[in-house]
């Protein structure tokens, strides 16, 4: 018993792999802009609403049963529809087998690797596909600022890099808190302290003292959230994706004898989420 359950991932370790394979969305936008299979207008909506969809996904399950690497290149595929950004699916895999084979894999994936868990993950997030992201409230901070800041060119440079901040916000739990309009506010704070930007004249102009105050405190939260969250490196994501393979729920993969027994058996079992409502 002992032995078995030092196998077992923990939550910590699960948070962890689920963390570094939200961040290879990142690497995943970088290849499909290079092929020019998404506008560069919406690599950014693309990107954050397959973050927010995987992030949420595993709130209702755990990765013994769904492993984050298919369940990440699901929520990018699906999130490419939601935001009108859609391909085919062989146009959406020709760019990772190239990667894939580069690489030296010894698996490829397969457009059955992720449509056949689009359902699974449509259900587990309830049919709610909407995101809105901070993105566009940075940008109307942005445009209204400029009726109370002279420096142009400073607050341009602050809108620029505030989108790093939101980047890095995407991989927070700020999500689950907050409004993407508070968000954007505090990653256009911190955009604004390395610019040397003051931007607390126009909060003044536009907020009461009282809601000042809790406005300020809700922002600082949100900055430390940004500046302390750390990230998993690769080669601690790989020694846990090993430990995964051992632990894997049996029922759940496809490469098990007892999954292709059940499957022989019973057919296809439709999926049933612990999201799912009574």
């Amino acid at each position: 018993m002992a032995e078995a359950t030092a196998n077992m991932l923990t939550p910590e370790e699960e948070l962890k792999l689920i963390d570094f394979y939200l961040k290879m969305i990142n690497v995943y936008v970088t290849i499909y802009r290079a092929s020019k299979l998404l506008k560069p207008e919406s690599l950014d909506n693309v990107k954050a609403t397959a973050i927010n969809f995987m992030k949420r996904f595993y709130l209702h399950n755990v990765v013994f049963d769904y492993p984050p690497k298919s369940i990440m290149l699901t929520c990018f595929y699906l999130a490419t529809k939601v935001e009108n950004s859609f391909m085919k699916i062989e146009d959406f895999i020709r760019p990772l087998a190239a990667a894939e084979a580069k690489r030296g894999s010894k698996t490829q994936t397969k457009s059955e690797d992720v449509l056949g868990l689009e359902f699974i993950v449509i259900q587990s997030l309830q049919f709610e596909l909407a995101v809105h992201h901070p993105y566009r409230a940075a940008y109307g901070f942005y445009l209204d600022m400029q009726t109370f800041i002279d420096e142009k060119d400073a607050l341009r440079e602050t809108h620029d890099r505030t989108s790093h901040f939101i980047d890095k916000s995407l991989h927070t739990d700020l999500v689950f808190h907050y409004q993407p309009s508070q968000i954007a506010l505090g990653a256009f704070k911190l955009a604004a302290k390395e610019k040397d930007l003051d931007i607390d004249l126009y909060l003044t102009q536009r907020f009461d003292a009282r809601s000042l105050e809790l406005l300020f405190t809700v922002l600082d939260e949100i900055q430390d959230g940004i500046t302390t969250f750390a990230t998993t490196s690769k080669e601690e994501a790989q020694a846990i994706d090993l430990k995964l393979i051992l632990c894997r729920n049996p029922e759940k993969n496809p490469n098990s004898t007892l999954y292709k027994r059940t499957i022989a058996v019973q057919g296809d079992v439709p999926y049933v989420s612990d999201s799912d409502s009574d």
